[in-house]
């Protein structure tokens, strides 16, 4: 009885993974070979309106996403673009048990106005802002996803994300 519960839930797992191919533009995919040559961090620290800290959370997965346009059209080599041309700020070059990483940093800033409170927020999003120009125009692509312990959110509160992405060099 056991086998077939196993086997039924193989099956079953395997169709669910077969049938949705394409992308829906809700869904954010990652690419386990892309994410080999990155490393990403995120840390969420949360301020009341006084800016007294209420709490601070370290990412317990984070990645790069596979990007893609609303309609479904992947963007290749978006995190190597946007890295390569300091889009998101100036790289440093670090060196962590003689591996060397291209390294940046950058912060999301959020202030929680007219929202329900006390909502509870287990990670974070970071889209990429800007005009993709010709069909595109502007868009926000989302290019890094980040997994923390549930934080708790209230209105006026401050959300600050500091995202740390290292890049391994060859």
């Amino acid at each position: 009885m056991l086998s077939a519960i196993i086997i039924t839930l193989i099956v079953s797992s395997a169709q669910a993974a077969i049938a949705d191919s394409k992308p829906h533009p809700k869904t954010h995919t990652f690419d386990p070979d892309l994410n080999l040559k990155y490393e990403v961090y995120l840390q969420s620290v949360v301020r009341d309106a006084e800016g007294q800290l209420l709490s601070v959370s370290e990412s317990t997965t984070a990645w790069v996403l596979v990007s893609y346009f609303p309609d479904g059209v992947r963007i290749p080599d978006f995190a190597d673009y946007v890295i390569d041309n300091n889009i998101l700020n100036e790289k440093k070059i670090i060196t962590i048990d003689n591996v060397r990483y291209e390294k940046i940093q950058f912060e999301a800033e959020k202030v929680y106005q007219n929202g329900p409170t006390g909502d509870m927020l287990t990670g974070t999003l970071w889209d990429f802002c800007g005009d993709f120009k010709g069909k595109y125009g502007y868009q926000c692509v989302p290019l890094f996803k980040g997994k923390t312990p549930q934080i708790h959110i209230t209105e006026s509160n401050i959300l600050t994300n500091q995202w740390t992405i290292l890049r391994v060099m060859d």
